[in-house]
């Protein structure tokens, strides 16, 4: 899997998701390209990527469709759209 920013942005545009993607991401202080791309184990990254991770999952979209949008592991984006036990 090749990760590139530019078509992370053409595929957000053209789902009509990229100003509402935009808007959460720097309600949490975090940049478009900070919540693609940003450190992993950065405290700011990681709360913007589940608020982001949920919002879309409460929108209808599979933890599937969100890893590929953010070209992510199904996993982690699970572990992160999962409540607390």
């Amino acid at each position: 899997m090749t990760r590139s920013y530019p078509d992370f942005l053409k595929r957000l545009k053209a789902i009509g998701l990229h100003d509402a993607i935009e808007m959460r991401a720097l309600k949490k202080y975090v940049s478009l390209r900070s919540l693609y791309e940003g450190p992993d184990m950065a405290t700011s990254v990681i709360a913007a990527r589940k608020d982001v991770y949920r919002w879309l999952v409460k929108r209808g979209r599979s933890v599937n469709e969100v890893a590929r949008l953010f070209d992510r592991a199904p996993n982690g984006v699970w572990k992160m759209t999962r409540g607390k036990t």
